[in-house]
């Protein structure tokens, strides 16, 4: 007897391709390099002058970390009273080092395994980093005129004395009422500026690298979530 004819799809019990994920390969995932690179840079433009300022006893420079390097001309050393001091937090700065340090983990991750949690991390950090950065420039801006303040000199007798015994060695004139003194500015370094540039760079870069990689499904799994 002739055997009924067994249909193709009978027996046929494979399931349709589905589609799968594919990871960029670590030469597509070169911008997570390139933010890790800047927030490296940023860190060490941390350590460099972001203030300077100068006054009568002297000028000084500080870090973003609030660490202060002073040339003085002693012209207070006869007097009773010094000038007010200055407090420098350097709470920013630590919390932009930490970033950093988030930053290089995180983009190292993704660079290497294409991770869009630690692309989202990187993005979130990166910005972190950059707000932070701008806070510790903007809290050392407000504070140039107390490091002016504490290079000035005091209304005694004894900076006066200084400055006969300055103009007498050749170091310098005597300001004689109505006469001109230049004196250099007080203002952030261009450390400072090019700092700020380069965190908002990176955190562009990571943003925008993450959202298109990942962040905005993870953005929209958790609003779906809510």
């Amino acid at each position: 007897m002739a055997q009924p004819a067994v249909s193709q799809s009978e027996g046929d019990h494979s399931e349709p391709d589905r589609p799968t994920r594919s990871i960029p390969s670590p030469r597509e995932r070169w911008p997570y390099a390139a933010v890790a690179l800047a927030s490296i840079a940023v860190f060490y433009m941390m350590w460099q002058p972001w203030m300077q300022a100068t006054g009568w006893d002297g000028s000084a420079t500080v870090t973003a970390f609030g660490k202060m390097r002073r040339t003085s001309r002693h012209l207070n050393l006869w007097s009773q009273t010094a000038p007010p001091g200055v407090r420098i937090s350097s709470m920013w700065a630590l919390l932009a080092a930490a970033a950093v340090v988030v930053v290089v983990a995180a983009a190292y991750h993704a660079l290497r395994h294409g991770s869009d949690i630690a692309g989202a991390i990187t993005a979130v950090a990166a910005t972190a980093q950059a707000i932070f950065v701008m806070l510790n420039a903007y809290d050392l801006d407000k504070k140039i005129p107390s490091v002016q303040g504490a290079l000035g000199m005091t209304n005694e007798l004894g900076p006066q004395l200084g400055l006969i015994a300055g103009a007498l060695r050749g170091k310098g004139g005597y300001p004689w009422p109505g006469q001109e003194v230049t004196l250099n500015t007080a203002g952030l370094t261009n450390w400072a500026f090019a700092a700020i540039a380069v965190a908002l760079a990176a955190a562009a870069v990571a943003v925008s690298w993450a959202w298109r990689s990942g962040l905005r499904k993870i953005v929209l799994a958790a609003i779906g979530h809510m």
